[in-house]
């Protein structure tokens, strides 16, 4: 690696917004060319907040081997959103290459009709059972920290949503006390089939950081996050930033020179004057 590609490998991991911005005012190619320089799991960072519909153009040009590398690293709510604007055969290409939980996480956020509820969700968040103890719901935790979120949803023992605990709640209860003993019961909850406008709209997110998904049975299949919601409500799709695109690549090209402009394929016209993507 050169000293320009590690540069913006570093610049790239510690201001990911930045250059998410800077890569959808580029063409998908160059924006292409970007990603698949930099590490699998740096260009991952990137995509938790680039449009999804930029991000799904510039996976494209890359192989199907090349976009499955990045994107086994992203959210899977993230990833869900990136492919339904995927072109078919390139999707399901792609699909293929992930790990069978991987696909099956996918594939069963791909049911849902886009932008609702069920479609916008992260299934992969860590529930337990309302007869466990606390003692061994922590222990799970500490073993799966990157599925823990604010709460810790409780389900009866058919998956269907019963309460929820907090995890400062958790961690202060006595390690043999079951959670049905600790959880509150009366758990606000948002249908899957619910659509952007009632996502939106939800009164509780005035007082909650996510949000439990239900399916018809009452069932927990996953949850809603309030920076997924919030970006639905501007009009952007899941994981996105407000389009400052333009000054963005022009404040990038400065900072890097002439010389990394060579790898982000950045012509000086582009960046002060050219038109920029923008989906809504």
């Amino acid at each position: 690696m050169n000293l320009e590609q590690q540069l913006l490998a570093q610049f790239a991991t510690d201001h990911p917004a930045e250059v998410a911005s800077a890569l959808a005012a580029m063409s998908h190619r160059e924006a292409a060319l970007v990603l698949g320089d930099l590490a699998p799991a740096i260009a991952a960072g990137l995509l938790h907040y680039l449009p999804s519909l930029s991000a799904a153009l510039a996976l494209e040009q890359l192989s199907a081997e090349e976009a499955v590398a990045i994107l086994i690293a992203v959210r899977p709510d993230i990833v869900s959103s990136i492919l339904r604007a995927t072109p078919t055969e390139h999707r399901a290409a792609v699909i293929a290459g992930f790990p069978p939980r991987l696909q099956a996480t996918i594939s069963s956020l791909l049911i849902y009709a886009e932008d609702t509820a069920g479609a916008l969700m992260d299934p992969e968040v860590l529930t337990a059972f309302e007869q466990e103890p606390v003692c061994q719901v922590l222990e799970r935790l500490q073993r799966n920290p990157e599925h823990a979120l604010y709460y810790l949803y409780v389900v009866a023992d058919d998956q269907r949503l019963v309460g929820v605990v907090n995890m400062r709640e958790l961690m202060g209860a006595r390690p043999d006390a079951l959670l049905a003993s600790v959880c509150t019961r009366n758990v606000a909850s948002i249908a899957a089939s619910a659509t952007w406008q009632t996502v939106v709209g939800h009164p509780a997110w005035g007082r909650v950081h996510a949000l439990p998904v239900v399916d018809k049975a009452g069932q927990f299949v996953g949850v809603l996050r309030y920076e997924i919601v919030r970006a639905l409500e501007r009009g952007q799709t899941s994981g996105t930033l407000a389009d400052s695109s333009l000054q963005t690549a022009s404040a990038l090209g400065e900072v890097f020179g002439l010389g990394l402009r060579g790898v982000f394929h950045w012509p000086t016209s582009g960046t002060t004057g050219g038109s920029s993507e923008r989906e809504s």
